[in-house]
C-alpha cells in the first residue's frame, strides 16, 4: 500500500536530486554543432526541423528561422540527420567535431508530400524518428493547423484517421463512448505531462490557445507500459511552441456566422448568431547576460537565481485567448478565456529548464437536449437555466540535462487544479480539484544497438464536491523500455511497467502490471512493417466510483466496487512510400478488454430507473484503418483520404458498444494557384447502432462537407471557408443538433 508520506519522501528525494543535478558543473572538452535548415525551392527558413547526431542521443529543432544549435558535443566524427514533415530526409556524414569550437552545418530539404518523416518523443517519452517506432501514428503540423484555422485543440484533431468525437468525448478506435465528461480513455499530454482533470479524469479541450500548438502526436492503441492509467485507448501529445532568438508576434482574428435555419419553426432567435476568436502571442528569447538584471530577476525562478552565472540564454513566449459564442442552439452561448506563459532557461552544460502556466476560463450555457424534433434548436424546458463556469490552472516545471552523448536526466513536476461552479443545479458545494505529478527519467545507450529509458512516476489526483465528498488517490509506478536493433533496419522495443494505485479513505489499493513488445522492420527504402501489442488499463476516477446525483429523468449511485478497466491489444501495420510523393498506410487493430466501465440503466426493486457505472465483463474492438496522402504537378494538386472499419462489441451483451461508428472515412483533395489555394473536407460517420438514452429516436449517419479558400501574402493569411456547406442535419449525442452551417472569416499574422 501507498502511504502518503512514503509520496511525499519520494517527491523530496525529486527535489533534492534537481539541486544536486544543477550544481554539477558544465563538462569540458566539448564543441558547438550549429547551422539552417532551408526549403530547397524558396529558400526559407523551416521551423521545427529536426536535427539528430547518429548514434547519441544529442539533438535540436530548428527555429522559426530555421537555425539550430546543438551544445556540448564530444570530439568526434559524427553523422547528422536532418528530417521534417514535408521534406525528404537527408544525412550529412564525416561532421568533424573539435574542442572549444563551433562547426557551421546548413542543408536544404526538399518538399514532398506529408508523410512519415518526423521526429515524435511520444511513442518513446524521447525524441526518434517515427520510421522506427512500433506503433500507429498520426502527426499533425503547425502548418496543417494553421490551415484549418480551429478554434480548439479538439477541432483541430477531428481529420485524425480513427479518431471520433462525440460532444467534446474522444475516441481513439473505439475505445470510448460518450460519459459526459467522466473517464476518458485517452491520455492528454502538454510536452509529455499528463494534465487530465483530476477528479474526473476527463479532457479540457481549452487548456492552451490553439495557437500555442506546435505540434500534435496522435498514438493509437495502448499506452500504459509508460504512461499508465488513461492511456488505454491512445494518447494525445501536444508540443507547445517554443520562444526563438528572433522573437516572434502572432495575431489571429476569426470571426463566423450561422446560418439561419432550413425550416422556420427550428428558428430560435431574429439576431444574427456568430462566433469571434481573437488570439495574440509573443515571445523571444535572449542571451541572459546581455539582459538587465531586473529583467534576469524576473526570467529566472527563485530556485534558479543561484545558478544565474551558468545560465547562457533566457526565452518566454506568451500568449492570451478569447473566444465568444452566441452558440447556434438556444441556450448555447459561451465566452472562453485562455492565458499561456512558457519559459526555456538554457545552461551553458547544455541543460534546458522549462517552465509553463496556462490559465482557462468558460462561462457556458448547457443546452443539454432539444425541445422536440419539431423544435430541434430550442432547449427542453426540464435542462432550461442551466450556466456552468469552469476554471482550470495547469502547469508545469522540466528539466533536461544531458549528462553525456549517450545519456541524459530529464525530470519534471507537474500541478492541474479546475473548478466547477453550478453544474445543474442551483446550490453547487465545489471546491478545487488538485492534481499533482512528479517523473523522473533516464535515457542511456550502453551500446550502439541499445536504447535504453527507465523511470518512476508519481501522482495524486482526487476532487471535493457534494457530489462525491472529499476524495483522493495516489499513484506510483518504475517503468522501462529497451530499444533494440538486433540487426540493420530491424527494431524491437520491449517495455513495462508497475503501476501501484491507492485510495487511502477507503483502504482501496490495486496494482497493474502492463508489459509491451513492439517491432519494426524497413523491408526496404519506403516500406516498413510494425507490429506492437501490450497490455493497457485505466483506473476508474473518484467520479465514477463515487458520484451521487439526482438529475431530471434519473438519479447516479455510487459504486465503490469499481475496478479498473484493463486491456490487450494488438497492431500491425505496413507504410509504404510508393514515390516521393505518395504514401500509403495500412493497419490491422484488436483490443481485448476487461471490466470495460459504462454508465449502466439499472432498475431496483420498486421499478425505479437509476444509473450507475459499472464493470462490464468483457468487450472487443477489431478493425482495420487505412491511410494515404498524394501530391501532383509539382505540389499544385493533392489528396488526403482515410477510412476506418470497426466492429465494437460488448460481449456480454452480445451487442454493438454505444456511441461507436462501424465506419468512419475523409476525403481532403486541395488546389494551388500560386499564393491561393482552394481544399474541401469530405467527413462521413456511419450511424450509431447503440446508444445509452433515447435508443427511440431516430439516427443518422454523418455527411459533413467544409470548404475553405486561403491567401498567403508575407506574413498574412487569410481563409474563408463554408463549414457544413449543404447543411446536414444529424446528431452525435441523442437530442443534440449538430452544428449547422456556417462561414468563417480568419485572419493570421505572423511577424
Amino acid at each position: 500500500m501507498i502511504k502518503m508520506n512514503l509520496f511525499r519522501q519520494i517527491s523530496a528525494i525529486l527535489i533534492i536530486f534537481l539541486f544536486f543535478i544543477n550544481t554539477a558543473n558544465a563538462q569540458k572538452g566539448r564543441g558547438t554543432i550549429t547551422g539552417r535548415v532551408v526549403s530547397a525551392e524558396k529558400k526559407d527558413g523551416l521551423p521545427g526541423a529536426n536535427v539528430q547526431i547518429e548514434g547519441t542521443l544529442l539533438g535540436a529543432s530548428a527555429d522559426l528561422r530555421g537555425n539550430y544549435i546543438i551544445r556540448q558535443v564530444p570530439e568526434g566524427r559524427y553523422t547528422l540527420k536532418f528530417s521534417m514533415i514535408g521534406y525528404e530526409k537527408k544525412e550529412v556524414k564525416n561532421v568533424v567535431v573539435q574542442v572549444g569550437k563551433t562547426i557551421t552545418v546548413s542543408i536544404d530539404l526538399k518538399e514532398t508530400v506529408i508523410g512519415m518523416n518526423p521526429v515524435v518523443v511520444t511513442a518513446s517519452k524521447r525524441r526518434q524518428d517515427i520510421t522506427i517506432t512500433p506503433h500507429s501514428i498520426s502527426v499533425v503540423s503547425s502548418s496543417e493547423i494553421i490551415q484549418r484555422s480551429p478554434l480548439r485543440l479538439d477541432e483541430a484533431l477531428e481529420n485524425v484517421s480513427g479518431v471520433q468525437f462525440v460532444e467534446g468525448s474522444i475516441s481513439i478506435r473505439g475505445s470510448s463512448g460518450y460519459t459526459r465528461g467522466i473517464g476518458s480513455r485517452v491520455l492528454l499530454l502538454i510536452d509529455g505531462v499528463p494534465l487530465m482533470i483530476s477528479d474526473t479524469n476527463e479532457i479540457n479541450w481549452n487548456l492552451l490557445p490553439i495557437m500555442d500548438v506546435d505540434q500534435i502526436e496522435v498514438i493509437k492503441g495502448a499506452g500504459s507500459a509508460l504512461y499508465g492509467s488513461n492511456a488505454l485507448g491512445g494518447i494525445i501529445n501536444v508540443i507547445s511552441r517554443a520562444p526563438t532568438y528572433e522573437g516572434d508576434i502572432k495575431i489571429r482574428a476569426m470571426y463566423g456566422a450561422y446560418d439561419k435555419p432550413h425550416y422556420s419553426e427550428w428558428e430560435w432567435s431574429k439576431r444574427q448568431l456568430h462566433y469571434q476568436q481573437v488570439q495574440v502571442g509573443l515571445g523571444k528569447t535572449f542571451k541572459f547576460n546581455e539582459m538587465p538584471t531586473a529583467l534576469q530577476y524576473i526570467a529566472l525562478l527563485p530556485i534558479l537565481w543561484p545558478f544565474r552565472l551558468q545560465v547562457e540564454e533566457a526565452g518566454f513566449q506568451t500568449t492570451i485567448n478569447r473566444h465568444f459564442s452566441t452558440g447556434y442552439r438556444e441556450e448555447n452561448s459561451f465566452e472562453r478565456w485562455n492565458l499561456s506563459y512558457r519559459s526555456d532557461i538554457i545552461f551553458n552544460d547544455g541543460a534546458k529548464f522549462t517552465t509553463y502556466a496556462g490559465f482557462s476560463y468558460e462561462d457556458r450555457a448547457e443546452f443539454v437536449e432539444w425541445q422536440n424534433p419539431n423544435q430541434p434548436l430550442h432547449v427542453s424546458y426540464w435542462w432550461s437555466g442551466k450556466q456552468i463556469q469552469f476554471r482550470t490552472i495547469d502547469t508545469y516545471v522540466m528539466y533536461n540535462k544531458p549528462i553525456s552523448s549517450i545519456s541524459a536526466l530529464k525530470m519534471r513536476f507537474s500541478f492541474i487544479s479546475s473548478l466547477y461552479a453550478d453544474q445543474y443545479k442551483n446550490s453547487g458545494d465545489y471546491f478545487p480539484a488538485n492534481g499533482t505529478g512528479a517523473e523522473i527519467q533516464y535515457d542511456w545507450m550502453p551500446h550502439h544497438l541499445h536504447n535504453i529509458t527507465f523511470g518512476i512516476e508519481l501522482k495524486s489526483d482526487g476532487g471535493h464536491t457534494k457530489f462525491i465528498g472529499k476524495r483522493r488517490g495516489y499513484s506510483v509506478a518504475p517503468y522501462i523500455q529497451d530499444e533494440w536493433h538486433p540487426i540493420k533496419n530491424l527494431t524491437i522495443t520491449p517495455g513495462l511497467r508497475f503501476d501501484m494505485y491507492q485510495i487511502p479513505e477507503t483502504d482501496f489499493n490495486e496494482n497493474q502490471f502492463c508489459p509491451k513488445l513492439g517491432i519494426n522492420y524497413s523491408l526496404s527504402q519506403g516500406t516498413t512493417l510494425r507490429f506492437s501489442s501490450g497490455s493497457a488499463f485505466r483506473a476508474a476516477s473518484v467520479t465514477e466510483r463515487f458520484i451521487s446525483a439526482k438529475f431530471s429523468y434519473f438519479p447516479i449511485i455510487p459504486n465503490e466496487n469499481l475496478k479498473a478497466e484493463t486491456s490487450l491489444s494488438w497492431d500491425f501495420g505496413i507504410y509504404q512510400q510508393f514515390t516521393p510523393n505518395w504514401y500509403a498506410d495500412f493497419a490491422i487493430f484488436y483490443n481485448d478488454y476487461d471490466n470495460f466501465i459504462e454508465p449502466i440503466e439499472e432498475m431496483d426493486d420498486h421499478f425505479n430507473v437509476y444509473v450507475q457505472f459499472q464493470n462490464i465483463t468483457r468487450a472487443k474492438v477489431k478493425g482495420v484503418e487505412f491511410s494515404t496522402k498524394a501530391n501532383w504537378w509539382h505540389n499544385r494538386m493533392g489528396l488526403q483520404a482515410s477510412c476506418t472499419w470497426m466492429d465494437a462489441r460488448d460481449l456480454t451483451l452480445d451487442k454493438f458498444l454505444p456511441y461507436r461508428p462501424e465506419f468512419m472515412s475523409l476525403l481532403t483533395p486541395n488546389i494551388k494557384f500560386g499564393n491561393l489555394d482552394l481544399q474541401l473536407d469530405y467527413r462521413y460517420t456511419s450511424r450509431f447502432r447503440e446508444v445509452k438514452l433515447f435508443d427511440i429516436d431516430n439516427r443518422v449517419a454523418q455527411h459533413v462537407v467544409n470548404l475553405r479558400l486561403i491567401y498567403n501574402f508575407k506574413n498574412f493569411q487569410w481563409m474563408l471557408s463554408l463549414n457544413n456547406m449543404f447543411n446536414y442535419h444529424y446528431t452525435q449525442l441523442e437530442r443534440n443538433l449538430g452544428e449547422v452551417r456556417h462561414l468563417k472569416a480568419s485572419l493570421n499574422f505572423d511577424w
